[in-house]
């Protein structure tokens, strides 16, 4: 099982992965040395500091974990097993076989303009091959596209699933973005949100400066309802909040526009 884990291949480069291990090797050494030359005010501070590093290293690596497959956080999510899922933002594919290996009878399609620089071979090859690994080649495509477009027509899918990436846009990036999921839904398809959320786990590797600069669970909550998607669930976990939604089955078409959204009669 593990030789089995380590074979993925998600791509997050040694700053994400080691970034914290590596300071706390040099942290600690510079500690040590003022320690001999008899620093001994700095050099409490640095071992400290190498403490908070490593801190931050066993938190990135046992709890947040970025090269191990994720663990479903809604079990409602899909759970008839079949039909066709859009996975926004797919990266290198850990949400695309969060959801392969939860659900073995859903179809994954991954969207992504492969722009991130911090996974390394960000591309369609990658993907592929994380969809081999998880035995999904056959029952797993790739869509290159931006997710505040999508290339897809009215109600095509089933299910969308997005994770850490619709977070990472601005706010009227956002609001197109959540137009568009519920663009592509079918009828009560469903929306299975991941975002970061502020909190202790976070604030370990990261300090206090990223938590604010992130939206706060209030914010997702208007933009779900403003987009016309109601919450059927929503939980957190280390540094992240989920929210499993439906489309709305009402009498009037919610649209996405770049400065917000607004209400069509449908006739």
């Amino acid at each position: 099982m593990l030789t089995h884990l380590l074979a993925y291949d998600f791509g997050y480069t040694l700053p994400w992965t080691h970034g914290h291990l590596i300071a706390t090797i040099c942290l600690a050494a510079a500690a040590w040395l003022l320690a001999r030359r008899k620093w001994r005010w700095t050099s409490r501070l640095l071992w400290a500091l190498a403490a908070w590093a490593l801190a931050g290293f066993l938190v990135i690596q046992f709890v947040f974990g970025f090269n191990r497959p994720m663990n479903l956080p809604a079990q409602s999510f899909m759970s008839a097993n079949t039909g066709r899922v859009l996975d926004l933002g797919a990266g290198s594919g850990r949400a695309s076989v969060m959801v392969g290996l939860a659900r073995p009878g859903v179809r994954v399609v991954g969207l992504d303009n492969f722009s991130a620089q911090y996974i390394e071979g960000n591309g369609p090859d990658l993907f592929m091959k994380n969809m081999r690994m998880a035995g999904m080649e056959k029952r797993a495509e790739i869509l290159s596209a931006d997710m505040r477009k999508i290339p897809a027509p009215d109600e095509s899918y089933d299910a969308v699933v997005s994770s850490y990436a619709i977070d990472h846009l601005s706010r009227q990036g956002i609001e197109q973005t959540l137009g568009e999921v519920r663009r592509v839904l079918r009828a009560r398809g469903e929306f299975l949100m991941i975002v970061f959320r502020p909190d202790f786990w976070l604030s370990v590797p990261y300090g206090p400066i990223p938590g604010r600069h992130i939206p706060r669970p209030e914010f997702w909550r208007t933009q779900l309802a403003q987009s016309g998607l109601d919450i059927l669930e929503e939980g957190t976990l280390p540094g992240t909040i989920y929210f499993y939604c439906r489309k709305k089955d009402t009498g009037t078409a919610i649209l996405g526009n770049g400065n917000g959204t607004k209400e069509a009669d449908r006739r």
